[in-house]
Order: C-alpha cells, then sequence, then structure tokens
C-alpha cells in the first residue's frame, strides 16, 4: 500500500472526526435536552415539619424538576389511612415517637446503599446524632436521616427573680440547685400565686437524662422498676410537691408565656412564643442550660428530633433521597437556624446564626441551646412508648400528687407494661 494513499485516509478519518464535533456543537440545545432530569413528583407525607412549605420553595429552587406534594397529617389523613388508600409515598416526614409505627407500616428503608452511592457524610452530624439513629436497627442500618434538633434549654422570668431578690440562675445548674431555686420563687402576692418551676413532663422523660433502659429487647420485660427511674421520679416529682407549686392542669408554656407567674419552665422549644410574649406582654426573660442530674452530668439527653425516611416500596428513592440530604447541606440548615430551627449538622456558620431573624433574641444566652450534647443511646425497641406512657402519664403524676410512694408506683408500672408487651406478641 503507497503512502500516498495512507496520508489521504488519515485525512479522511480525521475530517470525519471535526465534521462529527462541528455537528454536535452546532446542536447544543439537543445535547442540553437529553441531559435535562425528567421531571419527578414526590408525594411527602408529613406529622412533623413546622417548616414544610419553607422546605418545599427550597427544593423547587434546588431542584427544578421535582415537585413536592405535601400531604399533612390531619383528621381524615392520617398515616394510615393514607397508606391504606394505597396513595403512592415516596418521602415521610415524621416524629421521633412514631418511628417504630412507620416500620410496621414499610415506610421506613435502610438509606445506607444511597448514603453510599450519593456519598452524604455522616460525620456532619452533630456528634451522637448518626449513633442515636443506627440504635433503631438490630443490623446497624439507617432508616431515617433527622433534620432538626430538639434541645432542651431552662426559660426564666427575670420579673419575678427581682421581684423576690433571688439570683439569677446560670448555666450548668444541676436539679438540684433548680429544686432549692424553686422553693425560694413559689409564693403567694398580690393575689397572685408564683410558681418556681414547672416542666413539660413528657418531654423529659423521653429526653431521658440519665440515659435508662425501658425495656429488655431480648427478654420484652420492663427495665423500669430500678433505681434509675426511682431517681429520675423522685427528683422531678419533687417540685410540683412544693406548696404552691403543684400542677393544676395549666400547661408550663401557658403559665410562662401568656399568665407570667412561672419563675422557670423547661420543656420543648418554645423560643418563638417567648419572644412573642415579651413583644406583647412584656415578659423579661433569659435562658440558660438544661439543668443536669449530678449523676448523669455531661452525658446529655436522648435524642429526640423529626426525620425523613423513605418508604420500601418508594418509586423515587434515589430523588427522594437526594431532596434529604439537601435539607441537611449549610445552605438549607442556615436559612432555617435563623428562624429558630436548630440545625443538627455540625457547621458553626448556621449554630451561630441560630434565632438571629427572631426580634427580641438579641443579648440573649442563645448559646445555651447548644451546651446540651446527644446522650450515649440506649437500645431501642419496639416497645418503649408503652413504658415512657406509664411513666410520664401515670407514675409520675402518681408519685407528685402523693397518691403513692414511688416504689409502689414503679412496680405497678412495670405489671402494666408487661401486660401490654404480651398482649402485642402473642
Amino acid at each position: 500500500m503507497n503512502k500516498s494513499f495512507l496520508l489521504f485516509a488519515g485525512v479522511l478519518i480525521v475530517l470525519s472526526a471535526c465534521s462529527d464535533q462541528n455537528e454536535g456543537a452546532a446542536n447544543p440545545e439537543s445535547a442540553s435536552q437529553e441531559r435535562e432530569p425528567k421531571p419527578v413528583t414526590l408525594h411527602v407525607f408529613t406529622d412533623a415539619s413546622a417548616s414544610i412549605d419553607i422546605e418545599q420553595e427550597l427544593v423547587k429552587k434546588k431542584f427544578p424538576h421535582i415537585t413536592l406534594e405535601i400531604i399533612k397529617n390531619g383528621k381524615d389523613t392520617r398515616i394510615e389511612n393514607v397508606v391504606s388508600s394505597g396513595q403512592q409515598l415516596d418521602l415521610i416526614n415524621h416524629s421521633m415517637g412514631s418511628i417504630w409505627k412507620l416500620y410496621d407500616l414499610q415506610l421506613m428503608s435502610d438509606l445506607t446503599p444511597f448514603i453510599n452511592a450519593q456519598k452524604f457524610d455522616l460525620t456532619t452530624f452533630q456528634p451522637g446524632v448518626a449513633e442515636a439513629m443506627r440504635s433503631y436497627s438490630d443490623k446497624g442500618e439507617m432508616l431515617a436521616l433527622p433534620y432538626e434538633l430538639n434541645a432542651n434549654v431552662l426559660f426564666y422570668n427575670k420579673t419575678i427573680f427581682n421581684k423576690f431578690g433571688v439570683s439569677f440562675p446560670k448555666d450548668g445548674m444541676t436539679w438540684e440547685e433548680t429544686y432549692e431555686l424553686a422553693k425560694r420563687l413559689t409564693k403567694m402576692e398580690g393575689g397572685v400565686q408564683y410558681k418556681g418551676f414547672q416542666f413539660q413532663q413528657q418531654n423529659l422523660t423521653w429526653k431521658n437524662q440519665l440515659g435508662l433502659p425501658l425495656v429488655d429487647p431480648a427478654t420484652k420485660k420492663a427495665l423500669v422498676n430500678g433505681d434509675g427511674w426511682k431517681a429520675f421520679l423522685e427528683g422531678m416529682g419533687r417540685f410540683y410537691l412544693i406548696p404552691g407549686n403543684e400542677y393544676d392542669g395549666v400547661s408550663d408554656t401557658e403559665g410562662f408565656t401568656d399568665k407570667q407567674n412561672v419563675a422557670m419552665r423547661v420543656g420543648p422549644n418554645i423560643l418563638a412564643r417567648v419572644a412573642k410574649a415579651a413583644a406583647e406582654a412584656g415578659l423579661d426573660w433569659d435562658l440558660i442550660s438544661v439543668p443536669v442530674f449530678d449523676r448523669a452530668a455531661g452525658s446529655g439527653s436522648q435524642l429526640i428530633a423529626p426525620f425523613y425516611s423513605i418508604p420500601v416500596g418508594g418509586k423515587h428513592k434515589e430523588e427522594a433521597f437526594r431532596v434529604m440530604a439537601y435539607l441537611l447541606s449549610p445552605e438549607v440548615q442556615l436559612h432555617k437556624s435563623r428562624t429558630g430551627r436548630m440545625p443538627i449538622i455540625n457547621d458553626q456558620t448556621a449554630i451561630r446564626a441560630f434565632a438571629s431573624e427572631i426580634e427580641g433574641t438579641e443579648q440573649k444566652n442563645i448559646a445555651a441551646f447548644f451546651k446540651e450534647g446527644v446522650g450515649k443511646p440506649i437500645r431501642a425497641t419496639p416497645y418503649d412508648g408503652i413504658a415512657k406512657d406509664e411513666l410520664w402519664k401515670k407514675a409520675l403524676p402518681a408519685v407528685y400528687t402523693g397518691q403513692k410512694d414511688v416504689n409502689t408506683a414503679l412496680r405497678e408500672a412495670e405489671e402494666s407494661i408487661h401486660l401490654q408487651i404480651s398482649s402485642l406478641v402473642r
């Protein structure tokens, strides 16, 4: 074969290649359309998120091809009804207390494959969060991703402290110190019964600062009748045994923000409501970190946080996880943090911006929200909710109303838990 022919053939190949490239370049719109993701609608059931509308807007801007169709929990749209109706669900937004119900309804699946495929870094969570979520699976699965912390703080009414000449509380107090303050601040004056301290009983029981087990996962027997829960019931119940500080049916939140006769209050985050009461009704307030038990100082509370999960039968799992990951991005966490939603990722910019858009929080001890860490998780079981309800609904009130001594209350709680579990496992 002569060299001239080879040279000619080579030129033809080069020209052909250039022609192909030019053809693609001449039609960029066609190439762009091929790369454009197809429109996807994700059906999202929400029970827990007060900011779901904000999230919907943010997702639309980030992913124009993804539309979130929101189904909100209501009288006729409870999760069981929605599932039984055959409605397709792609993403679930719920609270921690319902995690086992969602598991039974197959509304949770292992997110590990998507975590790996999309290179989602679990170390971005604040310390203890990922470990706490894995405690819900025997196999170490990650069944959900929490997107917001719900840390406790102690709010206090400065006017009441000043009225009775008592120094303001400080970060790092123990429950013993709080109890002594509560006694000094519980007084009747000018026809008003001032209460030294009130707390949200369900919240503190669920938060379980002492890290106490509830049910043995192997034997399915209750573990509440012991020294640990006895210390909790006695330690918290004694506040409502202070004469004048009895629980009278008025919620801790209403007493602190509306009636303003409660000097100190602990429970779920009510920062926005407190700031509103200050602006509209003159509440003079500040806050400190949640008090601790002497025996568990520095250990932190159990994680109680709203989360997102993906149903077993979800049709758009990759897109659903992409949305979840975006809602945990520094960008979104910062946006929500400014409005008083606690960031769950360890991002200092988002943490420093917490509540910056809530008027009236300037010069307040906002950093107190981040002084309580996530405690080492107890081994979770599907029966923990039964035990928690027995403790906060029955045993604790029985102690602080004086109806039963703590040993009797715990023994009866244990018996009731055993009966309820037995009726479920047969």
